[in-house]
């Protein structure tokens, strides 16, 4: 089945739509940040993580993700392990707040059809936002898997008080 997966293309028109339980706010994904996850999809055996960083904006109504950068040469990659290089990264936070961009948080690959985050990912967050100075009280993870978009990908909010999966609105999928 995942040799099905790594060759199906996205047929997503739209931007991906998450709701997290017990909050108005909704997550939208725009179509060029999902078709760069899918570009770096880990379709094969010998593939590699890969991953960035995500920036946007955000308002009362929505947060929504609008470009991600990455991955970058100097990244520390494996099959199951990705590390951005700090000072590319850090080049990529300053170019995007140049723009008016918010830095939202990170991306990465998994070589899993449908993506969970490991305890990894969580304690990888958990360090960036106690060593970041952000705009807001919580930071994004995107973790794209090897099924096509929705199902192939996967978004958590990460704050001090801890990690909740978004959930992807059908409806809007576009497919």
């Amino acid at each position: 089945m995942a040799m099905i997966f790594a060759l199906r293309k996205t047929r997503i028109r739209y931007p991906i739509v998450g709701r997290l339980e017990g909050i108005t706010q909704q997550l939208h994904i725009e179509l060029r940040v999902v078709r760069r996850l899918e570009r770096h999809r880990q379709s094969t055996p010998w593939s590699k993580e890969a991953g960035g960083q995500l920036f946007g904006s955000i308002d009362t109504n929505r947060i929504r993700v609008a470009e991600a950068t990455g991955p970058y040469p100097g990244d520390a990659r494996s099959r199951f392990h990705y590390q951005s290089d700090p000072d590319a990264a850090q080049h990529a936070v300053e170019e995007c707040a140049a723009r008016g961009l918010l830095y939202l948080g990170e991306w990465h690959t998994h070589a899993e059809d449908r993506p969970n985050a490991s305890g990894w990912d969580h304690d990888a967050m958990a360090r960036l936002l106690a060593g970041s100075r952000l705009n807001s009280n919580s930071l994004l993870m995107l973790i794209g898997g090897r099924a096509p978009v929705p199902e192939g990908l996967a978004a958590w909010s990460a704050s001090k008080a801890g990690t909740r999966q978004w959930r992807f609105v059908a409806e809007w999928a576009g497919l």
